[in-house]
């Protein structure tokens, strides 16, 4: 880790010890870890659900469990064109913002279906 790293979590260590709800403080992040903490935050707020991926890239069996589907389900939406993905050899690794971006999408396919349904229930009158 960084100099610059150690310094921020040690300043966000000690905000965090403080009796304070809110906490407030300024860091100097490198590039590569304001796009994680981007990513931590969106993935927080959009989903309720923080995902902390350990490496950046997964084996189909991994992502496939992240997602909670089957892998043949998982190779079928990769040959579909809905998870994007990258050949490393005769194998598909799937990286940690590809495995993101389609849980958000299919969140937001849910949402937009359950909208639907509940639309269409008060129109035909099984909810008040």
């Amino acid at each position: 880790m960084s100099e610059l790293l150690d310094d921020d979590v040690q300043t966000l260590r000690a905000a965090l010890d403080s009796s304070a709800e809110d906490v407030r403080i300024t860091l100097s992040l490198p590039r590569k870890s304001a796009e994680k903490v981007l990513a931590l935050l969106d993935a927080e707020r959009t989903t309720g659900a923080v995902v902390i991926p350990i490496k950046e890239v997964f084996t189909t069996t991994e992502a496939a469990t992240m997602l909670g589907l089957s892998r043949p389900t998982l190779m079928k939406l990769i040959e579909a064109g809905e998870i994007d993905h990258v050949k490393v050899g005769t194998h598909h690794r799937i990286p940690a913002e590809a495995i993101l971006s389609f849980q958000r999408a299919r969140q937001a396919r849910r949402d937009k279906a359950a909208k639907a349904l509940a639309e269409f229930s008060n129109q035909i009158g099984l909810v008040d």
